[in-house]
């Protein structure tokens, strides 16, 4: 890669799309989405094509499996291709690839170029190819392209192609400018705050009376369909396992020292402090803290004075670059054991103690020589799977079953007999050669007597391909058979109706005048308060969103009710609202940005839709249909 990188590359773009979804977008465009250098490993062939551009079969097949992971962990199940056209996933995945190539066609039209200087940049500053240690390696860049059958070139010239594109659309975004009164209209409205004191009802926590025999049963007749018993298949599993392959390989002294030269400048443990805080808004309330508090106590009252818990009060560890700014210099001075005086911040006044401390080190190569060799081993170890991997595919095109090429490339084959899709058998324990969740997932979305694809195993650490020998469709289960199942489920239903009942009676008696503190502690809940938010907000939030929508509907002094997560109830009452940050400059730029990136992701849509008219598209739905 080097090599390529430092000669000057004088050749057009390809004319071949490579897809290096990668490499970040300098918007978040919502329709193009992203995809790993990881996949399928089946021969290359198009599933669409637009203008002069192809879109693999492995383009696709990635992108698609990393966005219907999100259903797969919600289903607890993958989908095939067929259902996963019902769902659109199929659709979703194709056109944020169709998108990728219209604006890809349009840059080299325009003959946007990128220099040599900008790749290498864009390459080496790339969080997929650094080591734990946030430096580029070289081996983790070569290990990647080789697993998805790219060169260095193609690479290089493909991430020309993503920077043409990021031209063009950055060239689009700057140009907006959004009208004041439009700006002030939408800040208003965006920017005012929240504040809300919560409790929690924890379903599990209801007390019912025992279930009666007729009450279960009479539930098992209404919801038959639900109880039935798990699908079971039978399985062979061809595994190049690069853990394996690495106890057969050996490193010497001299590329352990190459790799530590290469490091050396990075092998270094910044200064931290393990911290604890209690932040509030004022400084009066800073100073008053101060005197009352010290090393042992702090925690009471951070909890008595500022209504923050353990939880709320621990930072962790922290270098100089995870502090803000302000703090950084008063807390590095601190030692261990010290509580500071109040420190004004943008965020607040912090009083920070300082739990534990570790100094600024050097590391040596005698302490990281044996990670070094491990590190070394491994990727030798996956070298040999990948050159193994044509031998497989040639094999396995020939017609040679699983069992001849296990003998032939002395390749280990795993059987599973009578598994489920969490790995376990019959009798419900493990099965210890079937715990790679990839593996499992692939093995319960082919079909009968059916080879699967090449995948990566769990961690990235060899490859495997499966058969299905036999499947044991799921069936009815009779009433003692799902017997404890009806029971769990019938209890929890239970449970959950009586926690919301007891939900509605606390928003009753606070909105007929009762005190919601009062009544949390006469329920013995405890109440949490949540620091005024806006409409805004970052996925982290702990209050649901559909309670939030609530909220901001809501006037002080109002109750809403909304579940969180599957067992939680949460009770919320809206203790203030504030519109002061409408006038707040930084506030007003930071969100005038934001309605620039939502007005060019809207622009650059209709733009999409207008390349559609110039650009012939092609759509092989054959190949897509063929990638289960």
């Amino acid at each position: 890669m080097l090599t390529t990188l430092r000669n000057s590359s004088k050749n057009s773009i390809l004319k071949i799309i490579f897809g290096t979804l990668l490499t970040v977008l300098i918007i978040s465009f919502g329709m193009w989405g992203t995809e790993d250098l990881v996949g399928v490993t089946q021969k290359q062939s198009s599933v669409a094509t637009v203008g002069k551009i192809d879109i693999s079969s492995r383009e696709f097949y990635s992108l698609y499996s990393r966005q219907t992971e999100e259903i797969r962990k919600l289903l607890g199940s993958s989908l095939d291709i067929k259902k996963s056209r019902e769902f659109g996933y199929v659709d979703r995945a194709l056109s944020s690839l169709i998108n990728r190539a219209l604006f890809n066609n349009e840059a080299s039209e325009l003959g946007l170029s990128v220099s040599d200087i900008n790749v290498r940049d864009k390459i080496l500053k790339d969080n997929a190819f650094k080591d734990d240690l946030g430096q580029f390696s070289e081996l983790v860049f070569r290990q990647l392209i080789s697993e998805s059958g790219y060169t260095e070139d193609s690479y290089v010239e493909g991430t020309r192609q993503d920077l043409a594109r990021e031209q063009m659309v950055e060239t689009i975004s700057s140009s907006l400018i959004i009208p004041k009164i439009m700006r002030d209209r939408l800040a208003e409205y965006n920017l005012e705050e929240r504040s809300v004191d919560y409790i929690t009802i924890k379903v599990e926590n209801e007390k019912l009376d025992k279930l009666k025999n007729h009450e279960i049963l009479e539930y098992y007749e209404k919801n038959k369909e639900i109880f039935m018993s798990k699908e079971y298949r039978d399985a062979n599993t061809l595994l190049l396992d690069a853990k394996e392959y690495a106890k057969k390989s050996t490193v010497t002294e001299e590329e352990i020292k190459l790799l530590y030269e290469e490091r050396k400048d990075l092998l270094v443990e910044p200064a931290q402090r393990f911290l604890h805080q209690i932040i509030v808004d004022s400084e009066n309330m800073a100073k008053s803290i101060k005197k009352k508090v010290n090393f042992k106590n702090f925690t009471d009252i951070a909890n008595k004075e500022a209504g923050l818990n353990a939880d709320d009060i621990n930072l962790g560890w922290n270098t100089k670059n995870e502090l803000p700014d302000e703090i950084i210099d008063a807390t590095f001075k601190l030692n261990k054991g010290d509580v500071s005086d109040p420190i004004q911040s943008s965020f607040g006044w912090h009083i920070l103690k300082v739990i534990d401390l570790k100094n600024r080190k050097e590391i040596k190569y005698s302490e990281i020589k044996d990670k070094f060799k491990t590190e070394i081993l491994l990727e030798k170890g996956k070298e040999a799977v990948f050159d193994l991997q044509d031998e497989l595919e040639d094999l396995l095109a020939s017609g040679s079953n699983f069992e001849e090429i296990s003998k032939l490339l002395d390749v280990k084959m795993i059987i599973a007999k009578d598994i489920d899709s969490d790995g376990k058998n019959i009798e419900g324990k493990i099965v210890k050669d079937f715990n790679d969740e990839r593996i499992l997932r692939t093995i319960f979305n082919q079909k009968l007597n059916e080879e699967g694809n090449i995948i990566d195993i769990d961690k990235d650490e060899g490859l495997a391909i499966s058969i299905v020998t036999k499947i044991t469709e799921p069936r009815q289960l009779n009433f003692e058979e799902a017997k404890n199942s009806v029971i769990e489920k019938l209890t929890f239903e239970n449970k959950l109706k009586k926690a919301y009942k007891k939900a509605d009676e606390i928003k009753q008696k606070v909105n007929n005048g009762g005190n919601f503190n009062q009544i949390a502690k006469s329920l013995d809940l405890n109440i949490k308060g949540v620091k005024p938010f806006t409409r805004i907000l970052p996925d982290s939030s702990e209050l649901p969103i559909p309670l939030i929508s609530k909220i901001f509907e809501s006037k002080v002094g109002e109750v809403n009710v909304e579940k969180r997560g599957g067992n939680e109830i949460i009770v919320a009452q809206t203790a203030d609202i504030l519109k002061t940050l409408k006038n707040d400059k930084k506030e007003i730029k930071d969100f005038t940005k934001k309605i620039k990136e939502d007005l060019t992701i809207d622009l650059l849509a209709q733009f999409s839709e207008a390349l559609r008219k110039k650009y012939k598209i092609t759509i092989n739905d054959d190949v897509i249909d063929q990638l289960n």
